[in-house]
């Protein structure tokens, strides 16, 4: 399960956990542009800043086929699935690589 997925399944299964509430401003942050206080990650037990550096590195790879706003859509709708082999590549409102 890559990082994106499995933090998805950890918000859902308990939203209202300290280390849910961390993931989930991360990916709207990631997802938005917006801010976010890295300091909230060093609280979090060595698993789950693991899976928050997993995140980090997953977005920086697959930012190229996310839509803007699927990743907050994700969160908070269940039935929204993410998989990235299904989403356009290229960088959303730049249009596709030539």
């Amino acid at each position: 399960m890559d990082a994106m997925q499995e933090a998805l399944k950890k918000i859902r299964s308990d939203p209202t956990e300290a280390t849910s509430s961390t993931l989930r401003d991360l990916i709207k942050s990631l997802d938005s542009g917006e801010s976010f206080d890295l300091s909230k990650l060093y609280v979090l037990n060595y698993s789950d800043f693991s899976l928050a550096l997993g995140i980090l590195k997953q977005w920086r790879l697959d930012s190229y086929r996310y839509e803007p706003g699927v990743l907050r859509k994700a969160i908070d709708d269940p039935t929204v699935k993410l998989d990235v082999a299904t989403l356009r590549y290229g960088r959303w409102g730049q249009g596709l690589p030539a």
